[in-house]
């Protein structure tokens, strides 16, 4: 993945204390996963669920809310289960797949610097 490299692990959710807050780690529900997951570029008119929202929103609009410039745009990843975005890598994670009360396995990624 270019220069971006991300590190996963699956843990017991007792093991996660708390939801990190920094963007370059994600947790997602592992349990609403279907394997194996696929990671890509994001493509034009591709769409996900940001994390606290209802509505769709297109990537390329996320991005430009988030003002990524050009370059790191074309270096952008996500992470597909079956054909469903779960989130950009390093960026958010989308709703459907947060982690609730009800959640037993976590899939945590770390984007790893250096």
């Amino acid at each position: 993945m270019g220069d971006h490299k991300f590190g996963f692990e699956t843990l017991n959710s007792a093991r996660l204390t708390s939801i990190p807050r920094e963007s370059h780690i994600q947790v997602l529900d592992a349990g609403k996963l279907h394997f194996p997951l696929k990671v890509r570029k994001w493509k034009s008119g591709d769409t996900f669920y940001p994390l606290g929202m209802t509505k769709k929103k297109k990537i390329s609009d996320f991005l430009i809310d988030k003002k990524v410039n050009r370059f790191d745009k074309e270096m952008t990843y996500v992470l597909l289960s079956d054909k469903d975005i779960v989130c950009i890598l390093g960026h958010r994670i989308d709703d459907r797949f947060k982690i609730t009360d009800e959640t037993v396995s976590v899939l945590y990624i770390e984007q790893i610097y250096g």
